[in-house]
């Protein structure tokens, strides 16, 4: 009993750690929420933005907002010693002091990124193969089908959450206490992800050799249509490739971190539970870093973004002085 007290008191102790990470999640929150919002405005109020890539990249973004307002939400609720019992506890576990939405929204993330990766893939490397091309009228279907498919993944993670009268929280299948009882959940997590890893890494493989390498993109076209749509295509593949990459440097280190826990024997996890615990809040974090750094690379990297946030803040600005001229 000594061991659960001290260990549930982690989670609602005021101590240096928590609040360091509760200052940590804010600037990340107000951040991530203002650059994803605006990727969401340029794409959704750009006729030209309008294309499946920027259609999927805003899809993450949009992913990324939900995950970053329910973020705060576990950590915020466990530092408020907020007691709530009954039904409504595990409704609250499920929905809000749960992982079960991040593991939504985080699903939604890696569909997007693979289906980006096959997108880029035909528009590159087979452009003139149009049977799996997808255009704009297509892409509410693919961004249907790809929240029905991340929701479907995300049901264990729903279900298996429940409140804990003992430790007075909930535990979600993540949490240092659960992760030992369904290893089968780690297991098909870590096959699934190797095999989008698969697919992802064999698109990007075959789109960067062929534009860096054996330089055959575009190779039908004239000499200056050819080293605009090149020059095009290249920034919109390193875009795709850039977000893949930082998703996995700021995933893995959760998953990976999962997986061990998933496999320790129960007494360790009790033994080393303190430092287990700022081991999972670090790597929870770094996992929702990455919900703020994607504007941050359409920005950098792409003209057409920027020109474009210039563009709807000048709109802004200007409707801002219309209306105060009217007055």
């Amino acid at each position: 009993m000594a061991n659960i007290s001290v260990n549930a008191s982690l989670y609602n102790s005021l101590s240096p750690f928590n609040v360091a990470l509760v200052v940590l999640y804010s600037i990340i929150v107000v951040v991530g929420l203002t650059g994803n919002s605006l990727v969401i405005a340029i794409v959704y109020k750009t006729r030209s933005m309008f294309t499946p890539t920027n259609i999927l990249l805003a899809n993450v973004a949009a992913a990324d907002f939900i995950s970053l307002l329910w973020c705060p939400i576990p950590l915020v609720i466990g530092l408020s010693g907020t007691n709530i019992s009954g039904e409504t506890a595990d409704y609250v576990s499920k929905f809000f002091t749960g992982y079960s939405v991040t593991c939504l929204t985080v699903s939604v993330t890696y569909l997007s990124l693979t289906v980006l990766a096959v997108e880029r893939f035909h528009a590159i490397v087979k452009p003139f193969n149009s049977a799996l091309a997808l255009t704009n009228n297509r892409m509410r279907y693919v961004v249907g089908f790809i929240w029905i498919i991340a929701a479907v993944f995300s049901l264990p993670g729903f279900i298996l959450s429940e409140y804990n009268k003992q430790l007075g929280r909930c535990l979600d299948p993540w949490t240092l206490e659960k992760a030992g009882s369904i290893k089968w959940l780690y297991v098909l997590s870590l096959i699934a992800s190797f095999f989008f890893s698969g697919c992802l890494f064999y698109c990007y493989f075959q789109i960067l050799k062929g534009i860096f390498i054996n330089r055959t993109v575009c190779s039908a076209e004239t000499v200056s249509s050819r080293q605009s749509n090149v020059k095009e295509k290249r920034k919109l593949a390193l875009i795709s490739f850039t977000v893949t990459v930082a998703y996995y440097l700021c995933y893995l280190p959760f998953l990976v971190f999962e997986l061990y826990i998933a496999f320790l024997p129960y007494q360790a996890i009790l033994d080393n539970y303190e430092d287990l615990y700022k081991v999972y809040r670090i790597v929870g974090f770094v996992m929702y870093v990455n919900s703020c750094l994607n504007p941050f690379f359409y920005g950098f990297q792409s003209s057409n973004y920027r020109k474009n946030f210039i563009r709807l803040f000048a709109r802004k600005t200007k409707l801002g002085n219309s209306s105060v001229t009217c007055r």
